[in-house]
């Protein structure tokens, strides 16, 4: 077919993967107002994207962000309260306070400190000083620091805001003179009583404990990771994981001999409760292994290192400990079930969990691209609780009005895939794609071309393992074109997908191809075709001087051609009549496909589709239609698919009748030896739009008595049979010559039937018989490098 944008994503890259969660089941959105005549709406794809972030906890509540609806505050029965509508901010966890009622917003414009005890409304305001950097929260008391790397005078200050608006100022005493810079950390390592920080001096990085009570700092004498996942700060414990073992600490005595336990693997720490071991373990049947994302299983671990139950059989491995010496994880069986549940003791030293709060998960419009070709829908869908692109297909009827199919699932594109960078899908016309990649972080094979069969899943099959190769400029029926990298002699092969075998070479750019018609760019104004089974090159295409061919698509007898630079505009041309319909002069042309007769494009927010059968330009509006989102035409069905603004995908027909059902391309073998049945003829025949129905009848050529009669049902662009030499009654039938006749009905009752003929010769081979099928023959361009 046609060159065509392929699909490719169209969002940006996906958020951190320390903000998305959840498990995404795929709900249908709200349908379109106002559809035009004869329109069909697949509802909107939505995902849910629960990104539930845990700030701090204090001994009535908790702080949490929630998308669309920034800060609120918690309670423990589950009751919230706004604390900040338009807030983003959901990894800088000791900045909004710990372990106390207290909820902390720092503005960085006016340097000021707000302080709120969430359980009895009290309010507090501090200004650091001038040359104070400010740190975190802990209870009323605002940590700071001064210095710089070079100062020898580097130190933390405690503020200790009063209830008149004033504060004072303590200087934390013992704080190494060789302080050479701080760590900044996300983990929950404070309350208020301290908290736990990372700095460096020449000799390395090291941790403390900052006592916001006595206003003094402790070196440690132990060093750790402070990412989250490896070191909890509880009310009665620090724990921290290295090397598959956890040590915990008592806060009565930090430098003392630790408890020990054992683990190993995939795991995340995330508290003690009780004399419990609260742990998050990677679980590969919720998917691939990602911090952040809800591939966890949260499981309750004895302090000699085994497992006792399951506590969360899914959840994102987040956790925030309570003062009094709880637990709370965000989780959830899936997205519309996501929350925050509560860890706590049990008599007899066991541990419970509850559910305490609901998640508010983002909604998002799952589609990212799609392509439309025979009435076979092609979309490449977000989920994110994979962070991870995956193609579905759906079958849209094409006998009458639009109806619209099963969505299939036909697996992962590579988890590299984001963006622009995503596999680009090429549909032939025959429930056939080719897959290329392209982008950084594809995998060298991921980046090569595949045929994706109609049934298969990503990422199909590579079609040419013996060479690299850069781009796919066209496709169409069983013709691939494969561009070699830039950097030696630049090549195109035209690959027989069928065969998997080149059977046209050419040094010159490949526009487009339709059927067996190849397009290739002559010179900078103008095209020409190449017959590709016979390889003789026709009439040229000129579009003017000035002209810098940008684009060119073919649909059947049409070309849609773009060109800018000194004479830049846009047209339509009837290769029949040789005649140009120009639809914009200059530069101000639009994206637009072509269709058989017709080109669409997006004028003022509506979808315009322009006819040119007449060779003059007959515009109409077809409905509204947002910009920027994927959409292509079907030129085998005249309809357009294309995402609104509403997230369903739209299917609006073009008005424009779809010429009669015409052969495109065929491989029909004139002889072969069926075996006495072991072998099979199996012709096949491309056609220019769907068939409702179709039969073959061979009669002996001789007697013109019918010995077999082969028929089917839709055909959405070929006609594959086989027939292994018996008559209706299962016997073989002698040697000879047989006629053949196909007759195929448009599925959309417009035109009359296709009929074509032929014959086959059943036998052996002898010398001088042709047994190659017709059609298929490989040839080289005389411009072939």
């Amino acid at each position: 077919m046609a060159r065509r944008a392929p699909i490719r994503a169209s969002v940006a890259a996906a958020m951190s993967i320390m903000l998305a969660a959840g498990l995404v089941p795929l709900t249908a959105g709200p349908a379109h107002a106002n559809p035009v005549a004869g329109e069909v709406i697949v509802p909107a794809v939505i995902a849910l994207r629960p990104q539930t972030a845990l700030l701090s906890a204090g001994p009535s509540g908790f702080l949490r962000y929630e998308y669309g609806r920034g800060h609120l505050w918690t309670t423990y029965t589950g009751a919230d309260t706004v604390v900040d509508a338009s807030a983003t901010e959901t990894s800088s966890v000791p900045q909004f306070g710990a372990g106390s009622d207290v909820v902390a917003h720092y503005d960085q414009t006016s340097r000021t400190v707000r302080l709120r005890n969430m359980a009895t409304g009290q309010s507090r305001t501090v200004v650091p000083p001038t040359g104070h950097s400010y740190v975190s929260a802990l209870g009323w008391t605002v940590v700071t620091r001064t210095g710089t790397v070079s100062d020898a005078d580097f130190t933390w200050h405690l503020l200790d805001a009063h209830d008149d608006g004033s504060f004072t100022t303590r200087a934390v005493q013992g704080v190494p003179d060789d302080v050479a810079g701080t760590f900044v950390t996300h983990a929950p390592l404070a309350d208020a009583h301290g908290q736990v920080v990372q700095y460096r001096t020449d000799a390395g990085s090291h941790t403390g404990w900052l006592d916001a009570e006595q206003g003094r700092f402790v070196p440690l004498p132990y060093r750790m990771s402070t990412y989250p996942g490896r070191i909890v700060l509880t009310a009665s414990h620090l724990l921290w994981w290295q090397d598959g073992t956890v040590f915990i600490h008592s806060r009565d005595d930090l430098a003392a001999t630790p408890r020990t336990v054992p683990l190993t693997g995939d795991a995340q720490l995330l508290g003690l409760v009780g004399e419990t071991l609260v742990v998050a373990r990677h679980d590969a049947a919720l998917g691939t292994l990602n911090f952040g994302m809800p591939v966890w299983r949260v499981d309750a671990v004895a302090l000699d290192g085994s497992t006792t139950k399951v506590l969360l059989p899914r959840s994102q491995g987040i956790a925030m400990p309570t003062p009094d010496g709880g637990l709370l994880v965000t989780g959830g069986p899936a997205a519309d079930q996501w929350g925050v549940s509560l860890v706590e003791s049990a008599d007899g030293g066991a541990v419970t969990v509850r559910k305490i709060a609901n998640a508010y998960p983002q909604r998002i419009q799952a589609v990212d691209g799609l392509t439309f070709t025979q009435g076979r829908l092609n979309t490449l869908e977000y989920e994110p609780w994979q962070d991870r692109r995956y193609l579905h297909t759906r079958d849209i009827g094409v006998s009458g009005s639009l109806t619209v199919g099963a969505r299939v699932a036909r697996g992962g594109a590579p988890e590299s895939c984001s963006g622009t960078a995503c596999p680009a899908l090429h549909d032939t016309g025959d429930g056939r794609t080719v897959v290329s990649g392209a982008g950084q972080g594809f995998t060298p094979v991921d980046q090569q071309p595949h045929l994706l069969e109609p049934a298969q899943s990503l990422p199909g099959t590579r079609i040419d393992s013996t060479r690299s190769y850069q781009s796919v400029p066209a496709t169409s029926g069983r013709f691939a074109a494969l561009t070699m990298p830039s950097g030696g002699a630049a090549e195109t092969r035209i690959v027989d997908l069928d065969t998997g075998q080149a059977v046209f070479t050419t040094a010159l750019d490949v526009e487009a191809i339709w059927g067996t018609t190849m397009w290739v760019r002559d010179g900078n104004d103008g095209v020409a075709p190449i017959d590709l089974l016979t390889g003789q090159r026709g009439a040229g295409v000129w579009f003017g001087p000035g002209c810098l061919l940008e684009d060119l698509q073919a649909v059947g007898r049409w070309l849609l051609w773009t060109c800018v630079g000194p004479a830049a505009g846009q047209g339509a041309y009837d290769t029949v009549r040789r005649m140009k319909v120009t639809l914009f002069s200059g530069p101000n042309w639009r994206p637009a496909k072509l269709g058989d007769g017709f080109v669409a494009f997006e004028s003022n927010g509506k979808l315009t589709v322009t006819d040119v059968r007449s060779g003059m330009p007959v515009p109409h509006t077809a409905g509204e239609f947002a910009s920027w989102r994927p959409w292509d035409v079907d030129p085998y069905t005249g309809v357009i698919a294309h995402l609104g603004a509403d997230g369903g995908i739209h299917l609006v027909p073009s008005g424009i009748p779809v010429p009669p059902l015409s052969q495109l391309d065929a491989t029909v073998a004139t002889s072969v030896d069926v075996r006495g049945g072991a072998r099979q003829w199996t012709p096949k025949w491309w056609l220019s739009k769907p068939a409702a129905s179709w039969t073959l009848v061979i009669r002996n050529q001789g007697t013109g008595a019918t010995v077999r009669t082969l028929s089917g049902g839709l055909a959405r662009g070929l006609v594959a049979t086989a027939w292994n030499g018996t008559d209706g009654s299962g016997q073989v039938v002698p040697n000879g010559a047989y006629a053949w006749t196909l007759t195929a009905t448009p599925a959309d009752g417009q035109g009359e039937a296709l009929t074509t003929s032929g014959t086959v010769r059943l036998g052996r081979d002898w010398p001088g018989r042709n047994r190659f099928r017709v059609n298929s023959m490989a040839h080289s361009s005389p411009h072939a490098s």
